[in-house]
């Protein structure tokens, strides 16, 4: 009995290893890591302790990227000042607070609303008012509106 709960252990021990060892490599592969001078350098003085995309997930500016390279390095990263300095600037042009990151570009407007009036005509508002004024519906006040004109 003992023996059968054994492997029973050990084959959940495996499952649950495995598990989290392809859950671990599917993170680290979703982030797309720039190409730039400094990726090099972050790779090898960050991620040997922390999922790049930990690392990046909250922005900050140039001197709290300073702050928490520096803290790291004092915690025992092997890389030199110039390495790490590119690391710093790296995270700071895409990961600081004033940057977007890669995968957060802007998107354009659609087409369809590229040439759209942003003022209502006034039959539009009179409209508009009576939908408002339906049972169950909110009230919207149109005292901002400005007349359209074509």
């Amino acid at each position: 009995m003992s023996r059968k709960l054994t492997l029973i252990l050990g084959a959940a021990a495996c499952t649950l290893l495995c598990g989290l060892c392809i859950s671990s490599q599917a993170l680290a592969q979703k982030l797309q890591l720039p190409d730039d001078t400094g990726k090099p350098e972050f790779v090898h003085n960050c991620t040997a302790c922390h999922l790049a995309s930990l690392v990046v997930a909250v922005k900050k500016t140039p001197d709290d990227w300073r702050k928490n390279v520096d803290d790291m390095a004092a915690r025992g990263t092997d890389g030199t000042k110039e390495d790490l300095d590119k690391v710093v600037v790296y995270l700071d042009k895409y990961y600081s607070l004033q940057t977007p990151a890669p995968s957060e570009a802007p998107h354009p407007a659609p087409q369809s609303t590229l040439h759209a009036p942003t003022t209502l005509s006034p039959t539009d508002r009179e409209r508009l008012k009576q939908i408002l004024a339906e049972p169950g519906t909110a009230q919207v006040t149109a005292s901002n509106s400005k007349p359209h004109t074509p």
